[in-house]
C-alpha cells in the first residue's frame, strides 16, 4: 500500500469509473433500444395502444413501421397534438424537456469553446482523464486569473437561462388561458366548480350558500353539501367487495363448466372417430349442445367444485359458505338497507361544499374573494374540482385540524430527510472507495481488486443504489401528503412533487457532494487537519465525477428504459396471466393504458438540471452528457405521451407542474452561484484580492438572479392560477354580440353586457326560486326512481344496439369463407383488440363559441359532487358469455334475486379464457377506453 500514489490512484480510478459507467450504460442503451425496435413491430398493445384503444376522437396516428422511420415522423408530429390527446400537463412536460435541451445545447457550445481551453491549454498539471478538463486542473497561482473566464461565462449563461425562462412563462400563461377558455374545457362543469372547506354551520344549507354567493357574476347554478354518511359509506364499500367476490366466483364456475364440457366433447370425438367413414357419419363426431339450464350447470360443476369462502377475518376464520349463494343474498340485503338509509334525512353537515357557478369567470372570482369574517373559516377554496378527483375521506376535518396535519406532515417529511442522510451518505462514500482504501486499513482489500471490479463498484453501483433508494420515496411521501388532508388526488400529486424534489436536492445532490468531497479530501485532512476548510473546498469539485456517472446512468440507460418499456411489458403479461380471470379484470388488462406520474418524474429531471447547473463550469463535460440525456428523454417521452400513455382528465391541473419545474431551475442557478462564490473566497489565500473580486461578482449575480426570480413570481403568480377578466369578458362579449344579432329581429332592447343589470338579476332569482321549489317539491325517492329508469332505458337501448351490431358483423352465405380468410390476413398484418362500436350520441354538440352553457353532460348530473354511496346503484355483475349459453341463465337468476347482472361485451372461449370488447355494461361506452 505504501507504493500507491493516492493522487494518481484517485485520478485513474475516477477516469476508470467514468469510462466503466459509460461503457456499461451505452451497452444497456443498445440493448434497450434494440429490444424496443424489435418488440415495437409485434406488441402494439405495449408500444402504440393509443392508436387503437381510446375513443376514435382521441386516437393517435400510428407511426411508420421499420427500425428508424418512426423517429423523423415522431419529431415532425406537432407537440400540441398532445394537448388534445393527453392534456396540458403532458404537453408542458414535453415543453420543459425541450427547454432543457435548448439550455444545455448553448451551455455545451459555450463551455467547450471557452471553459475547457481555459482549464487545459498551456497548463502543467499531474491530473489526468476527466479531472484534467475540469476546474481542479488550475492549481498554479500564476494561472488563477483564468478563473475570470468562468465568471464571464456564468454571467452569460445565467442571462440566457433567465431569458428563456421568461419567454417560456409568457408562452405558458397564454397557452393555459387558451386551454381554460377552450370549448372542450370551458363546457365542462369542472371549469365552473369551486370546492370550499371549513364552511361554518350557519351557512350549512343550500339556501344560505346561494345567498352568500349571490354576488358572483352569473349567479350560482348548483350547490352540493357534504354530509355525514358514515353508515351508508360502510354498506356501500361492503357491497362493492361482495360484487367483486361474486363476479370472480361466477367466472370461476363458468370457466370450470366450459373446461369440463370441452373434455366431454374431446372424449365423444375420440369414441366416435372410428365410426366416421363418410361425411354423413361425421355428424356423429359433433356432441349436441344441451339447452342451457341450472341442471346442466350443476351437472358440470357439482357442489364440491363450487367456490367457497369463510365469512370471518380475511377469509380465514368464520363459517364456510357457498360464495355465490352467500354473496347473492348479502348483496340483496345490502341493496334494501342502502335504499332505506338514502330515504332518511341527511346526516350532519361536515363543513365542505361544492359550488357550481353559471359562468366560468364567476367561479374564478368566487375563489379569489375573502369569504368569511372570522379566521379559519372558508379559507381554503379550490378551483377545477372534478368528481373523480375528490378524496372524500379528507373532507370532514376542521380548518384547525387541517393546519395541524399540515405541520405534522411536513415535520415528518423533514424528519425523514434527516434520517435518510445516513444511507445516502454511505452511497456517496462508495463512489470514492479507492481513496478511502488507501488510508483505512480494513478497506485495503478494495485497492487489491481488479480495475474492472473497482470501476463497477465506484461507477455503476452507487448510481444504481441511489436510484433504487429514491424509488421507494414516493410511496412514503404520498402517505404524508394524504395525511395532510389534501382533498384532491391531483393536489396530492403536486404535494408529492414538492417533497420529492426537496429530498432529491438535499440527498441526491448536497449530501452526495459533501460525502464525496470529504472522501476525496480524507488523505490531506488526516495529515493536515488545520487546513480542513481549504482542502475541502479544493476537493469538492472532484465530486463531479460521481455526477458524471449519475448523469450517464439516468440519461442513457434511463431514457432507453423509458422507451423500451420492459418493466411495463413484464407487468402487463403478469397481470394478464394472474388477473385476467373476470371481465372487469380482462378490461383492465386489455383496454387501460399506463399513465405518467408527473409528480414523481418531473423532480428527477429537475434534479438532473440542477446538478448540471452546479457543475456546468466546474466540469463542462457534464453539459454534453445533459444535452444527450435530455435529447433522448425528449424523444422517449414524446413517443410515450403520443403513442402509449393516457392521462386521466380528472388528474389534469392545467399545466400547473410547469411553474414549479421552472422554480426548480432557479434553485439550480442559486446553488451554482453560491458554490462558485464560496470557492473564490476560499482561493483568496492563493490569488489574493482578485479571488475576492470574483466572489463579489458572483454574489452580485446571485442577487440579480434572485431579483429576476422575484419579479417573475410577482408578475405571473395570479396569471397562472386564475383566468383574467380581460380575456373572459372578451369571450363573453363575442357571445353577447352574437346573441344580440339573433334577437335584433325580435325588437329586443338588451343592448348592454351587464351581468348585474336589473333584468339579469331578476332572471337569476327566478332560476334560483325554481330550483328551490323543485328541491322542496320532489322527494329523493321519486327523483332517484326517475333517474334509474332513464339510465336503464338508455343502457338496455345500447345493449340492443350492440346485439344488432354483432349480428351485422357475422358473414353469411358463400362469402363467409372468403370473408374469414380476408380478416385472417388482415389480423396477421396488424393484430387488434376487437372493440364494440360506440353508443349513439344522446345530445347534439353545442356551438364551439358557446363556452358558458349547460349542454355538457356533467352539468346534467345532479349527483356529480355527492358521495358515491348516496346515489350510485349496485355495480352490475359482469358475466362472460360462454359456449353453452349458461351466462344468460346465471344473469337472469341474479336479476330475479334482486342483483343486477349482464353478459354484454364479455366472452369466454372454449379454453375458459375471458376476452372483452367494451367496458362494464352499466357504464357509457364511446368506442374505446376513456377516463
Amino acid at each position: 500500500m505504501s507504493a500507491i500514489d493516492p493522487n494518481k490512484a484517485s485520478q485513474n480510478n475516477s477516469t476508470k469509473a467514468f469510462l466503466t459507467a459509460l461503457v456499461v450504460n451505452f451497452g444497456l442503451l443498445f440493448v434497450e433500444v434494440g429490444a424496443f425496435i424489435i418488440l415495437k413491430q409485434k406488441l402494439w398493445r405495449i408500444y402504440s395502444p393509443r392508436a387503437y384503444l381510446p375513443p376514435p376522437d382521441k386516437r393517435a396516428q400510428e407511426l411508420p413501421s421499420g427500425p428508424w422511420r418512426w423517429i423523423p415522423a415522431l419529431i415532425k408530429t406537432p407537440s400540441k397534438d398532445i394537448i388534445q390527446k393527453n392534456g396540458l400537463d403532458a404537453y408542458m412536460f414535453i415543453r420543459f424537456i425541450k427547454l432543457l435541451s435548448k439550455i444545455f445545447f448553448v451551455f455545451t457550445i459555450l463551455t467547450f469553446a471557452v471553459i475547457i481551453p481555459v482549464d487545459v491549454v498551456n497548463i502543467k498539471s499531474e491530473l489526468e482523464g476527466v479531472k484534467k478538463i475540469s476546474w481542479t486542473n488550475i492549481v498554479d497561482p500564476k494561472d488563477q486569473q483564468r478563473f475570470a473566464a468562468h465568471v464571464i461565462v456564468v454571467y452569460i449563461l445565467t442571462g440566457f437561462v433567465i431569458y428563456l425562462i421568461y419567454r417560456e412563462m409568457v408562452h405558458f400563461v397564454q397557452l393555459r388561458h387558451q386551454f381554460l377558455l377552450s370549448h372542450s374545457h370551458s363546457r365542462l362543469a369542472q371549469s365552473r366548480t369551486v370546492l370550499v372547506t371549513s364552511v361554518p354551520d350557519e351557512l350549512g344549507n343550500e339556501s344560505d350558500l346561494r345567498t352568500f354567493a349571490s354576488f358572483v357574476p352569473g349567479g350560482v347554478d348548483k350547490v352540493w353539501l357534504y354530509h355525514d354518511t358514515k353508515a351508508l359509506n360502510q354498506l356501500f364499500e361492503q357491497r362493492q367487495e361482495l360484487c367483486t367476490l361474486l363476479e370472480t366466483a361466477e367466472s370461476t364456475v363458468l370457466s370450470h363448466a366450459t373446461k369440463i364440457w370441452r373434455k366431454k366433447v374431446k372424449a365423444h370425438t375420440r369414441a366416435n372417430r372410428k365410426k366416421a367413414n363418410d361425411e354423413e357419419s361425421n355428424a356423429a363426431l359433433q356432441l349436441t349442445k344441451p339447452t342451457p339450464s341450472f341442471a346442466l350447470l350443476n351437472e358440470l360443476v357439482p357442489d364440491k367444485h363450487r367456490p367457497k369462502h369463510r365469512t370471518g377475518l380475511l377469509g380465514i376464520l368464520g363459517t364456510k359458505v357457498d360464495t355465490i349463494n352467500h354473496c347473492k343474498e348479502e348483496i340483496r340485503k345490502i341493496n334494501v338497507s342502502i335504499k332505506e338509509l338514502r330515504e332518511q334525512s341527511p346526516g350532519k353537515f361536515l363543513g365542505s361544499a361544492f359550488i357550481r357557478c353559471n359562468l366560468q369567470m364567476g367561479a374564478h372570482i368566487l375563489t379569489q374573494c375573502v369569504s368569511y369574517h372570522e379566521p379559519l373559516f372558508m379559507y381554503n377554496k379550490w378551483m377545477e374540482a372534478h368528481p373523480k378527483d375528490i378524496v372524500w375521506s379528507n373532507l370532514d376535518d376542521s380548518a384547525l385540524e387541517m393546519n395541524g396535519r399540515y405541520v405534522a406532515s411536513w415535520a415528518a417529511t423533514f424528519g425523514l430527510i434527516i434520517a435518510w442522510a445516513f444511507p445516502v451518505g454511505f452511497i456517496g462514500t462508495v463512489s470514492n472507495l479507492s481513496e478511502l482504501c488507501v488510508e483505512v486499513k480494513w478497506l485495503a482489500w478494495v485497492c487489491e481488486l481488479p480495475e474492472v471490479a473497482r470501476g463497477i463498484i465506484e461507477g455503476v453501483l452507487p448510481p444504481a443504489l441511489l436510484a433504487i433508494l429514491f424509488a421507494l420515496l414516493p410511496i412514503i411521501l404520498r402517505a404524508f401528503a394524504w395525511y395532510e388532508c389534501i382533498p384532491r388526488y391531483s393536489l396530492i400529486s403536486v404535494s408529492v412533487y414538492r417533497r420529492y424534489f426537496i429530498f432529491l436536492l438535499i440527498h441526491g445532490f448536497l449530501i452526495v457532494t459533501l460525502s464525496s468531497g470529504i472522501t476525496n479530501a480524507i488523505n490531506d485532512l488526516v495529515r493536515n487537519p488545520t487546513q480542513t476548510v481549504q482542502q475541502l473546498a479544493t476537493q469538492l469539485p472532484g465530486a463531479s465525477v460521481f455526477f458524471l456517472t449519475y448523469m450517464i446512468t439516468q440519461g442513457l440507460a434511463g431514457a432507453g428504459g423509458a422507451l423500451a418499456q420492459l418493466v411495463p411489458l413484464g407487468i402487463h403479461y403478469m397481470r394478464k396471466w394472474l388477473l385476467g380471470r373476470t371481465p372487469r379484470q380482462a378490461y383492465e388488462v386489455t383496454f387501460k393504458m399506463p399513465t405518467a406520474d408527473l409528480g414523481v418524474t418531473l423532480p428527477r429531471l429537475s434534479l438532473l438540471a440542477t446538478i448540471t447547473f452546479a457543475y456546468s463550469v466546474l466540469s463542462p463535460l457534464i453539459n454534453l452528457l445533459a444535452l444527450c440525456s435530455f435529447g433522448m428523454f425528449y424523444i422517449a417521452w414524446k413517443f410515450l405521451l403520443i403513442q402509449v400513455f393516457d392521462q386521466p382528465d380528472e388528474a389534469e391541473t392545467g399545466g400547473m407542474y410547469f411553474p414549479m419545474a421552472i422554480n426548480n431551475l432557479f434553485a439550480g442557478l442559486y446553488i451554482e452561484h453560491i458554490c462558485l462564490a464560496c470557492l473564490f473566497f476560499l482561493r483568496a489565500a492563493d490569488e489574493g484580492a482578485h479571488a475576492v473580486v470574483k466572489a463579489v461578482f458572483m454574489l452580485i449575480l446571485l442577487a440579480l438572479t434572485v431579483g429576476a426570480h422575484l419579479f417573475m413570481s410577482h408578475s405571473f403568480n395570479h396569471l397562472i392560477h386564475f383566468l383574467p377578466m380581460s380575456l373572459a369578458t372578451k369571450k363573453m362579449a363575442k357571445k353577447f354580440e352574437r346573441q344580440k344579432k339573433e334577437k335584433s329581429s325580435k325588437g329586443s332592447d338588451d343592448d348592454e353586457l351587464d351581468l348585474f343589470s336589473r333584468h339579469r338579476i331578476r332572471s337569476v332569482r327566478r332560476r334560483i326560486k325554481q330550483k328551490v321549489n323543485v328541491i322542496k317539491g320532489k322527494g329523493r325517492d321519486s327523483e332517484e326512481k326517475e333517474r334509474r329508469s332513464s339510465e336503464t332505458a338508455v343502457i338496455y337501448g345500447v345493449d340492443a344496439l350492440h346485439k344488432q351490431l354483432e349480428l351485422s358483423r357475422q358473414p353469411s352465405g358463400s362469402s363467409q369463407k372468403s370473408e374469414k380468410s380476408r380478416k385472417s390476413t388482415e389480423s396477421r398484418k396488424k393484430p387488434k383488440v376487437t372493440v364494440d362500436a360506440p353508443a349513439p350520441a344522446l345530445t347534439s354538440p353545442s356551438s364551439p363559441d358557446d363556452t358558458d352553457n349547460d349542454s355538457d353532460e356533467d352539468a346534467q348530473d345532479d349527483h356529480a359532487f355527492d358521495h358515491p354511496s348516496t346515489y350510485q346503484e349496485q355495480a352490475w355483475i359482469w358475466i362472460p358469455k360462454d359456449v353453452l349459453g349458461l351466462s344468460e341463465v346465471i344473469a337472469e337468476d341474479l336479476r330475479v334475486s334482486g342483483v343486477d347482472a349482464s353478459d354484454l361485451g364479455a366472452y369466454m372461449d372454449e379454453h375458459g379464457v375471458v376476452e372483452v370488447r367494451r367496458n362494464p355494461p352499466d357504464e357509457e361506452w364511446t368506442g374505446g377506453h376513456d377516463d
